[in-house]
C-alpha cells in the first residue's frame, strides 16, 4: 500500500502536465479590509473549479479560450468576470458583503470549500453565527459552540474541554495561525483562550484528516487570526460581566502593510479586591486572566508577503494573609505564549510556497510561601513545555482536477514536568529534575487532491521520526478520503485515517486545581497510535440537507493517569510510575439535519456512540467504559431573523442539548496518608488535600444522570453612522433551571452527593464597532 501511494505522489505530476495550458491565478480578498478569504470557490462553469487555500490564493489551469469566471463565498456577493485566456493571467478578486447573510454558518463545508472531502467530518463554523449564539455571562466562546456539532461531546458542564469521537481532550490538535496551543482554558475551564473578535476563520476535522496535519489522534481545530485592515482604521470595544476587550486594526501603509491588536481582561478581580480593602480585611484573594493577540503583515510585492503574529494569555489565582505574625502568600498561575514568523511566496502561477518558524510555550506555577521573624518556608512547583519548529508547505495547482501538496516540519521540544523546589531556613530540596527531557521531531507529508468526473479524492501520506534522545520512533500514516457527488444533490464518502501522538497530557484533580502536565514519549512510554474508518451519505434539497456518517476507531498505547494519584507522593514517584498504558476503541453513528436558508436557520444532530478502554493493571484487565462514553447526544441550535435592514438587524438564537451522563470514578475507600515532603509548616498546618488518599478498584463505576439544558439569546445590532454600530446581546443560560450535576463525592457516611453550580443565569453584553 505504501509503495502504491508513493508511486502516485511521484508519477501524477508527469501525467498531468503533459498538456500545454494557461493559468489564471491570484488572491481572493474582502474589498473593505483586504483580508484574504479562505476556502472561496472559484468556478468556471458548474463542473470545474478550485477553492482558495489558507492564504486566499487560487490557481486554475485551462485550455485557451473564452471563460466566465465566478467567485463565491458565503456571506458575500458573487463576483463574475469574463476573460479571454490566451496567456498566463493574474486576476485578484475582491468580494463585498451583502448576500446570503441569512444562511446558517455552523455548517459543513460547501462543495469544494477549503478542500473538504467529507461533510460530517469537516466543519467550518462561521464567526458571525458563533458571535450570535446564546452565551453564559455574555461571553460567546468558540470551544463551547462547537460542542453542538455531532460527534463532539463536552466535559463538565459549561467548560471548554471536549471529546471527539471517543477520544480524550489532549487528542485534539488546536492550532492558532498554524501554532499548537497547549492550554486552551481560562477561568479553570469555564472560558477558552480564543478571543472571537480576533478570529477570522475556523476549520474543524473529525475524520478524513488531510496528511498536512499530524500529532494528535482525534481531531484538528485550525484557527486563523485576522490579518489587519489594509484599507482603513477599525475597532471593536466589548464588555460583559466577565471581561472587557478591545480590538484595533489599521493600515501601516495602505494596501501594503497592516496590523491588528486585540486585548481581553477579566473584570472579576478588581471589584473583589476593592471590596476586601473597603471592609478592612487584612487577607486578600482574587482571580484574573488576560489575552493579547497581535498580528502584522507586509505585502513586499505581489508574490511575497510576510506575517508576524503573537499570542499571550495567562490566569492567576492569588491570596495573601497575615496570621499571628506569619505572612502567607499563595498563587497559582498558568498560561501560553505563541509566536510565528511566516513567509508566503508565490513561486509561479501554479506553485505556492509557505514557510514559517514558530515558538509555543505552556507553563504553570504553584507557589506557597510563608515568612515570619523566626522562619521562612517556600514550596514552588512548576511545569513547562517549549516547542520550537520550522515548517514548510507547498501547494502545486497542476490543473483544475489535481493539486499536489507536500512539506515538512522540524521540531525541538523541551519538557519539564512538575519540577518541585522546597526551601526553609535549614534545607533546600529540588525534586524531579530527572524528568526533564528534550525531544526532536521530523515530519514529512505528501497530499494528492484529485477530481475525476464526480469523484473527489484526497490521497496522502505522512511520515514522522521522533527522537527521545535514547530511542527513535518511526510512524508512517496513510490518509485516504473519497467523495462521490451526484447531480441530484446526493453524495457519499469514505475515509481512512492513521494518526500518531508523541506527547501526553496528565490530568490530575486530586489537588483541586487543573494541574495538567504535558510530557513526551520516552524510551519506556511509546507514542499513542490510532486508525479510523468512516463512511457516510448526504442528501441536499433546496433549503435543507440531511446527512449520516458512521465511524470506527481503534487506539493503542493510550495513557491513563492513576485515579487518586498525586504528582509528588511521599514515595517521590515520577510520572511514569503513576500511569497505565493500554488500548481503546470507539464507534458510532452521527445524524444531522440542516436548514440553510430562510428567516429560520439551524441544525439538529444526534450521535449514538460507544467508547471503551482496556488496561492490564486496571479492572482485572477487562474493558470498561471511558469517561466520555456518552451513549446518546442530541443537539439543536438555530437562529431566527426578526428584522433586517440597511441600518438594523434583530435575531433570536437558541441552543438545546440532551446527553447521557459522563462516567465518573467514585473512590471505593478513602483514608489519611503521610503528607507530601516539605508541606508540614505551610499555611499554618498541613493542607488536608495533601494527606487524603483514595483507592479506585472499579474505574468509571458511576454514571452521572441525564444532562440537558436550553439556552436562548437575543441580539440587536444598529448602524449609527460611518460604519459605527451598537450591538446588545441578551442571553439566558439554562432557561428552565435544570440543576445538572457538576461533580459527585462521597460524604463521611459513604453516601454519594451531587454538587450543581449552574442554575438559570441571565446575562447581557455590549459591543461597539468604530
Amino acid at each position: 500500500m505504501q509503495k502504491f501511494i508513493f508511486s502516485i505522489l511521484i508519477l501524477f505530476p508527469f501525467v498531468v502536465v503533459a498538456q500545454e495550458r494557461f493559468t489564471i491565478s491570484g488572491y481572493i480578498e474582502d474589498n473593505m479590509s483586504g483580508e484574504r478569504l479562505i476556502g472561496a470557490n472559484v468556478l468556471v462553469g458548474k463542473a470545474r473549479g478550485v477553492a482558495s487555500n489558507q492564504y486566499g490564493f487560487y490557481s486554475l489551469t485551462l485550455p485557451a479560450g473564452n471563460y466566465s469566471l465566478s467567485c463565491r463565498y458565503i456571506g458575500y456577493k458573487p463576483a463574475i468576470k469574463d476573460i479571454n485566456l490566451s496567456s498566463d493571467t493574474v486576476i485578484n478578486i475582491s468580494l463585498s458583503l451583502g448576500l446570503e447573510l441569512n444562511e446558517v454558518q455552523v455548517t459543513a463545508s460547501k462543495p469544494g470549500g477549503n478542500n473538504a472531502v467529507s461533510s460530517l467530518s469537516h466543519f467550518t463554523p462561521g464567526m458571525e453565527t458563533i458571535n450570535r449564539m446564546p452565551a453564559i455571562l455574555g461571553e460567546q466562546d468558540l470551544l463551547k459552540s462547537i460542542q453542538f456539532l455531532p460527534g463532539i461531546k463536552g466535559g463538565a458542564e459549561n467548560t471548554t474541554g471536549y471529546s471527539v469521537r471517543g477520544g480524550s481532550a489532549d487528542q485534539n490538535l488546536i492550532l492558532l495561525d498554524g501554532v499548537p496551543v497547549y492550554n486552551v482554558n481560562h477561568l479553570f475551564g469555564f472560558l477558552s483562550v480564543f478571543n472571537s473578535d480576533a478570529i477570522k476563520n475556523v476549520s474543524l476535522y473529525k475524520g478524513g484528516i488531510p496528511a498536512r496535519y499530524g500529532g494528535r489522534l482525534s481531531s484538528v481545530l485550525d484557527i486563523n487570526m485576522k490579518e489587519g485592515n489594509m484599507q482603513q482604521q477599525h475597532g471593536v470595544l466589548s464588555i460583559s460581566p466577565i471581561s472587557a476587550r478591545i480590538t484595533y486594526e489599521s493600515p501601516i501603509a495602505q494596501d501594503k502593510a497592516a496590523y491588528i491588536v486585540s486585548y481581553r481582561r477579566t473584570m472579576l478581580d478588581v471589584p473583589m479586591v476593592l471590596y476586601q480593602k473597603l471592609i478592612g480585611l487584612e487577607n486578600t484573594a482574587g482571580f484574573k486572566f488576560y489575552d493579547l493577540n497581535a498580528k502584522a503583515n507586509w505585502l513586499i510585492n505581489p508574490r511575497n508577503r510576510i506575517y508576524l503574529s503573537v499570542y499571550s494569555g495567562r490566569d492567576k489565582q492569588f491570596s495573601k494573609d497575615n496570621q499571628d505574625g506569619i505572612n502567607n502568600k499563595y498563587y497559582y498561575k498558568w498560561g501560553n505564549l505563541t509566536s510565528v514568523l511566516r513567509w508566503n511566496n508565490q513561486l509561479s502561477q501554479k506553485l505556492f510556497f509557505n514557510t514559517s518558524v514558530y515558538y509555543s510555550q505552556y507553563d504553570l506555577t504553584n507557589l506557597i510561601e510563608s515568612e515570619s521573624e523566626e522562619r521562612y518556608a517556600k514550596y514552588n512547583a512548576n511545569s513547562s513545555l517549549n516547542d520550537l519548529s520550522l515548517t514548510t508547505d507547498v501547494d502545486w495547482f497542476l490543473s483544475t482536477t489535481y493539486t499536489l501538496r507536500f512539506g515538512g516540519k522540524a521540531t525541538l521540544m523541551h519538557f519539564a514536568p512538575n519540577i518541585v523546589q522546597t526551601i526553609d531556613d535549614e534545607y533546600e530540596t529540588n525534586r524531579n529534575q530527572e524528568d526533564k527531557n528534550t525531544a526532536k521531531n521530523l515530519e514529512f507529508y505528501g497530499e494528492n487532491e484529485l477530481t475525476i468526473n464526480k469523484i473527489k479524492a484526497n490521497i496522502g501520506l505522512r511520515a514522522v521520526l521522533y527522537d527521545t534522545g535514547k530511542k527513535n520512533y518511526m510512524s508512517v500514516e496513510p490518509r485516504l478520503a473519497f467523495k462521490y457527488n451526484a447531480d441530484n444533490g446526493f453524495s457519499g464518502n469514505v475515509a481512512f485515517t492513521k494518526m500518531s501522538q508523541f506527547i501526553h497530557l496528565l490530568s490530575n484533580s486530586s489537588l483541586g486545581l487543573p494541574t495538567d502536565l504535558w510530557v513526551g514519549s520516552t524510551d519506556e512510554v511509546a507514542p499513542q497510535k490510532s486508525w479510523q474508518f468512516s463512511a457516510g451519505i448526504e442528501k441536499r434539497f433546496i433549503d435543507y440537507s440531511f446527512g449520516v456518517e458512521a465511524y470506527y476507531k481503534e487506539m493503542k498505547d493510550v495513557i491513563r493517569f492513576e485515579e487518586g494519584a498525586v504528582f509528588l507522593s511521599s514515595q517521590n514517584k515520577n510520572w511514569i510510575e503513576s500511569i497505565n498504558i493500554g488500548q481503546g476503541k470507539a464507534y458510532g453513528a452521527e445524524f444531522m439535519v440542516k436548514k440553510e436558508k430562510g428567516l429560520l436557520t439551524g441544525m439538529l444532530s444526534y450521535t449514538l456512540a460507544w467508547s471503551e478502554r482496556q488496561f492490564d493493571e486496571v479492572n482485572e484487565g477487562a474493558w470498561f467504559p471511558y469517561k466520555y462514553d456518552r451513549r446518546h447526544d442530541i443537539s439543536l441550535v438555530g437562529e431566527y431573523q426578526f428584522f433586517k435592514s440597511d441600518w438594523q438587524e434583530k435575531t433570536f438564537s437558541f441552543g438545546f442539548t440532551l446527553q447521557s451522563g459522563n462516567n465518573l470514578s467514585i473512590p471505593d475507600v478513602e483514608y489519611q496518608g503521610l503528607p507530601m515532603p516539605g508541606m508540614e509548616d505551610y499555611l499554618g498546618g498541613v493542607p488536608e488535600w495533601s494527606t487524603t488518599r483514595q483507592t479506585y478498584d472499579n474505574p468509571n463505576n458511576f454514571r452521572m444522570p441525564l444532562f440537558h439544558h436550553l439556552d436562548i439569546g437575543y441580539n440587536t445590532k444598529r448602524l449609527i453612522s460611518n460604519g459605527k454600530t451598537h450591538t446588545w446581546t441578551f442571553s439566558i443560560y439554562n432557561v428552565y433551571n435544570r440543576m445538572n450535576p457538576y461533580y459527585f463525592y462521597k460524604d463521611t457516611h459513604g453516601k454519594v452527593k451531587q454538587v450543581s453550580i449552574f442554575p438559570i443565569v441571565p446575562s447581557v453584553g455590549y459591543k461597539f464597532t468604530f
